[in-house]
């Protein structure tokens, strides 16, 4: 575990990055979701971006853990890459 006390601000830069990727996608899924209902005059970009503000949140937080649990079952070979 000496190895990580090294590198505390490894995790931060990594925090920040992951925010900063979890920000650009979920402003670009926002994007596609509404993007059809504006451009079509359904919806004006305010009451867009209330709609999308709640259900994107809404989504994040109920199946945020899903994601996770796909991504952390084994998309990606782990051994594979430590050889």
């Amino acid at each position: 575990m000496a190895i990580l006390e090294e590198y505390p601000w490894l995790v931060i830069v990594g925090a920040f990055v992951a925010f900063g990727f979890g920000f650009g996608t979920g402003a670009n899924d926002v994007v596609n979701a509404f993007g059809t209902s504006v451009g079509s005059k359904s919806l004006t970009m305010r009451q867009a971006v209330i709609i999308a503000s709640i259900f994107e949140f809404a989504g994040t937080l109920l199946l945020g853990r899903v994601s996770t649990d796909t991504i952390a079952s084994g998309i990606a070979d782990i051994a594979q890459s430590s050889s």
